[in-house]
């Protein structure tokens, strides 16, 4: 059993909120998608952005505002939402008292396909019959 406990957690401010990335967990785990926890300041927002991977939050306490390109929602405690790529996406948090928290996973970028890719290509075909 591997645990990252939180209180030996490194976190970076990047895209505007404070990130604690998960996956991939160096000399763990290095899966084809990757996840962070993430918090959003009272008040603040996360910069505008887009990028080459799918990507899903899931809000695990605040309220807040997601912008997807010309779309803008209520969001909250327990919401999950799909960012497909390339879209240009931020969350604004609706406090000006608490954090607005959520876990993102993303995938399908370029790399993690090529990565993929090469994986499917090195499988050796099942023999006999199919269960």
């Amino acid at each position: 059993m591997r645990i990252a406990r939180s209180k030996d957690a490194t976190t970076a401010y990047e895209y505007g909120c404070d990130l604690r990335r998960l996956y991939p967990w160096a000399n763990v785990s290095d899966p084809l998608w990757g996840s962070a926890v993430c918090s959003v300041r009272p008040g603040e927002a996360t910069h505008p952005h887009s990028h080459d991977e799918d990507e899903t939050f899931i809000i695990t306490s605040g309220q807040g505002l997601m912008s997807v390109d010309d779309e803008t929602e209520p969001v909250g405690k327990g919401d999950v939402i799909f960012l497909p790529r390339n879209c240009r996406h931020t969350i604004q948090n609706a406090s000006n008292i608490e954090p607005l928290e959520f876990l993102t996973i993303w995938w399908g970028s370029p790399e993690a396909n090529a990565r993929m890719i090469n994986i499917v290509s090195g499988l050796t075909p099942a023999t006999g019959p199919l269960p």
